[in-house]
């Protein structure tokens, strides 16, 4: 594949939610209660723009999103990571961002 073929590739980390019946935003929880960091990158269908953390996703499978930090991605390493199939316009809370990035620090 050639390089006119290439597209920016950008590596996401984040964290799944769920909606409360208020309509608020909670993270996702997996069996043993804990809330846990995943990764997608961009692809080459993926609709939207990425803006900035907080900013919500929907992943291939519509899992909602939280983004909680983001990097560049060479795109030969493309294949490693799932990729997300929309950007939302949506943000997240201030106070569900911050809880975010406290675990994604904890984690590295």
């Amino acid at each position: 594949m050639g390089k006119k073929n290439q597209y920016p590739v950008q590596k996401f980390y984040g964290l799944p939610l769920a909606t409360t019946p208020a309509g608020d935003y909670v993270l996702k929880l997996d069996q043993e209660g804990q809330a846990k960091i995943h990764t997608w990158r961009t692809g080459k269908h993926t609709r939207g723009k990425y803006t900035q953390p907080g900013q919500l996703m929907l992943t291939e499978n519509n899992l909602m999103v939280m983004i909680v930090a983001a990097e560049p991605m060479a795109f030969k390493d493309r294949h490693q990571e799932t990729p997300l199939a929309r950007f939302l316009t949506s943000q997240a809370p201030a106070a569900l961002l911050k809880q975010g990035q406290a675990l994604l620090g904890s984690a590295q």
